[in-house]
C-alpha cells in the first residue's frame, strides 16, 4: 500500500478515535434508597445500567447508599433496586447529549415500597366489543364478561353505554357512559402514582368516600378525555335502614378506560384493566398476582402487576 495512503488512513482513524474519546465523559450516580417511611434500606441490590445493556451491580450500604461510576458515551442511565420483602423499583435517568457536570453526577433518591398484605382478587385485562350500542349493558367483574344474554355473567356490577357517530373512517364522535345499579356504588379518580418506578403503582387501600354514580367520557378523532392514573370502584353496595353502607366490594381500574369507536367496524369496543377485592368492606387493593380468582384466562388477559 502506498505509504501516503497509509498515513491518510491512520490519520483518519486517529481523528475518529479522538472524536469518540471526546464524546466520552465520566459520570457518577449516587443512589439513596429508602422505604415507604423514609428509612434507609441496607443490602438492597442496586443495578445501574449504562450504554443500554452494560451494568454495574452492588449492594446499598448502612445508609442505603450505592455509588456507581464509569466513563463512556451514555446518554441515558437506568437504576433498578431490588430486595426481598420489597417491590422492585426501576427509574430512568437522562444524562443528555452534552456533558454537564451537575447532570452527569446525579444524586438520586429512590423509594422501595414494602410488600404489605397482597390478597387474592378478581383481576383481568379486559378487551371486548359492545353487543349493542346506545343502551346500557351490564358487566360482571367476577365473571369477567358481559351479563347474560351477551356473556356468561349473572351479576351486574357496572353498566357501559356506548354511542358513536361515524362521519368517515377519519372523523367521528363517540361517548362512553359508565353507571352502576346500586345506590352507593360508584367510581372515583385514583390519586397519582405514589412512588415513581415501583412495580406496585397504586395506593394499598382505596378511598372511603367520593364515589360518583356516573362517569361520562367523550371522544372524537381530534380529542380524548383527559388521561388519569386510574380509578377506584365500589360495587354490590348494600345500605342499612339509615342509608349507611352495610356492605360493599371495592376495587381499582389501572389506567384509562380504553374506548374504540370502530370507524370501519360494525360496532364499538372498549378495554380496561381491573381488580376486585371479594371481601365485603375490605378496601385493600394490594393484589397477589399468584392468586387470581379469575381462572382460565388467556395470556393476554393475565394481570401480573400487583
Amino acid at each position: 500500500m502506498n505509504k501516503c495512503i497509509s498515513l491518510i488512513i491512520a490519520s483518519t482513524a486517529f481523528t475518529a478515535l479522538a472524536q469518540v474519546e471526546s464524546l466520552q465523559h465520566a459520570w457518577t450516580a449516587t443512589l439513596k434508597i429508602t422505604d415507604d417511611d423514609g428509612k434507609p434500606v441496607t443490602n438492597a441490590k442496586a443495578t445501574v445500567y449504562y450504554m443500554l445493556t452494560n451494568s454495574i451491580v452492588g449492594l446499598t450500604d448502612t445508609n442505603g447508599v450505592f455509588v456507581a461510576s464509569h466513563r463512556d458515551q451514555s446518554v441515558d442511565l437506568a437504576f433498578q433496586i431490588e430486595k426481598s420483602g420489597y417491590y422492585m423499583t426501576r427509574v430512568d435517568y437522562h444524562l443528555g447529549f452534552y456533558y454537564k457536570p451537575d447532570k452527569w453526577n446525579p444524586i438520586e433518591p429512590i423509594v422501595l415500597r414494602k410488600i404489605g398484605t397482597p390478597i387474592p382478587m378478581y383481576a383481568k385485562k379486559q378487551e371486548m366489543r359492545f353487543p349493542k350500542l346506545d343502551e346500557p349493558v351490564g358487566f360482571d367483574l367476577m365473571a369477567g364478561d358481559w351479563v347474560t344474554p351477551y356473556g356468561k355473567g349473572f351479576h351486574t356490577d357496572m353498566l357501559f353505554k356506548a354511542h358513536r357517530k361515524i362521519i368517515s373512517d377519519r372523523e367521528f364522535t363517540a361517548d362512553l357512559t359508565v353507571t352502576f345499579p346500586n345506590t352507593g356504588d360508584g367510581v372515583v379518580i385514583a390519586p397519582q402514582e405514589p412512588v415513581v418506578g415501583s412495580e406496585f403503582k397504586t395506593p394499598r387501600t382505596v378511598t372511603r368516600n367520593g364515589y360518583k354514580p356516573e362517569l361520562d367520557l367523550h371522544y372524537s378523532n381530534s380529542e380524548r378525555p383527559k388521561s388519569v392514573f386510574g380509578y377506584f370502584i365500589r360495587v354490590r353496595t348494600v345500605l342499612d335502614d339509615g342509608g349507611n353502607i352495610k356492605s360493599a366490594l371495592y376495587g381499582k381500574i389501572r389506567g384509562d378506560l380504553r374506548f374504540y369507536a370502530g370507524t370501519i367496524a360494525p360496532t364499538a369496543g372498549m378495554g380496561f384493566d381491573y381488580y376486585l377485592n371479594p371481601k365485603p368492606n375490605d378496601r385493600n387493593v394490594e393484589f397477589d398476582p399468584k392468586q387470581n380468582l379469575l381462572k382460565g384466562l388467556k395470556p393476554i388477559e393475565q394481570v401480573t402487576e400487583p
